[in-house]
């Protein structure tokens, strides 16, 4: 009867263990993907933006005119990465 006992708890201790492990990776893929499609809008935000970005006139940076492409780009980057923070979330 015992032994019967300890090996009922053995089988609910790895049933445990097996139902949580299966969560953390759930839980890793979930955070995969979202990381994935974060990246993606990114990608395809910055892409639609960098035109926009490049032909931009009159815009600054402070007080410093954005006139070097390297300014245009990082000008895209910010644009592209506040939209994303205004992404909504579903």
């Amino acid at each position: 009867m015992v032994e019967d006992e300890i090996k009922r708890a053995e089988r609910r201790g790895y049933s445990k263990g097996y139902v949580a492990g299966k969560r953390r990776k759930q839980a890793a893929r979930q955070r995969e993907v979202h990381c994935r499609e974060q990246q993606a809008f990114l990608d395809r935000a910055f892409l639609v933006i960098l035109p926009v970005a490049l032909a931009a006139e009159g815009w600054k940076f402070g007080d410093k005119p954005i006139s070097t492409t390297e300014e245009r780009v990082l000008l895209a980057k910010r644009w592209a990465e506040e939209a994303l923070r205004q992404r909504p979330i579903f």
